[in-house]
């Protein structure tokens, strides 16, 4: 309760909670036709069958609170404002969790591949990233559905993932669970195309040699995002993103 308060308290004096994108308006998706950026994060077949269908029953439960979210000029997205504590009593299940290290269950699991899957589209639409933490762990290895450095961990009142629409141009997020296919999707669309081109590399700085055979290695990686306005080709790439990911060795799950 403490860390949360502190957490909150934070957010308000740098004023992000003045400009929280609050509205959901599905029926306006029309107003928005330019796509700015998508990104496609397959659900993973990890688990019990009890385990995979709770899951995806926390990821339809926080879809709800962001499909069709707009964003005008200067709003700000927070994951956690929008989705709330994944508790029981708000209708949030138990689920896979990295903590300390390891990976367990807890209720609300499975939110963090929601907050990669967005933080992807929104890494590559442009916006400014304010807030964003990579997991402590690399527990899928080479079976990850994201490359090294782009994966946004969140847990109420202590990591979140916040980002805001810097540009002039109003915004709508959408979100969509296709289920034929087994995906999460996201996308950000706008009244107008989106004025920026960007480039995204990821690299390892170093290798984490595990502690034993059973353990994966960890990692240390540097992600980097560059801008440059759309009509200007001639013009210098500006870097407006640069994140260091530390990852532990861990156990195989």
């Amino acid at each position: 309760m403490i860390r949360q308060c502190l957490k909150q308290g934070h957010a308000c004096l740098k004023g992000h909670v003045f400009r929280y994108a609050r509205q959901q308006d599905a029926a306006a998706a029309p107003q928005y036709g330019h796509l700015w950026a998508e990104f496609k994060t397959p659900i993973p077949d990890r688990g019990t069958p009890q385990i995979r269908a709770d899951r995806l029953w926390n990821l339809q439960l926080a879809a709800q609170h962001i499909d069709g979210l707009l964003l005008p000029a200067g709003a700000i997205f927070s994951f956690s404002h929008r989705v709330g504590e994944p508790s029981l009593r708000r209708g949030y299940r138990a689920g896979p969790v990295f903590t300390k290290g390891k990976v367990s269950v807890g209720v609300g699991g499975g939110l963090c591949l929601m907050a990669t899957n967005l933080f992807n589209t929104f890494l590559l639409s442009g916006c400014e990233v304010l807030e964003r933490h990579c997991h402590s762990i690399d527990a899928y290895g080479e079976q990850r559905f994201y490359a090294l450095g782009r994966d946004a961990a969140v847990a109420y009142g202590y990591k979140d993932l916040v980002v805001r629409n810097t540009t002039a141009i109003a915004l709508q997020l959408r979100v969509d669970l296709m289920g034929t296919t087994g995906e999460l999707a996201s996308s950000l669309w706008g009244v107008e195309p989106c004025p920026l081109q960007v480039a995204i590399e990821s690299r390892v700085l170093q290798e984490r040699a595990p502690n034993a055979d059973s353990q994966l290695p960890g990692w240390v990686t540097e992600t980097v995002r560059q801008v440059r306005p759309m009509q200007a080709a001639d013009a210098g790439w500006v870097v407006n993103y640069h994140g260091i990911s530390d990852y532990a060795p861990c156990e195989r799950s």
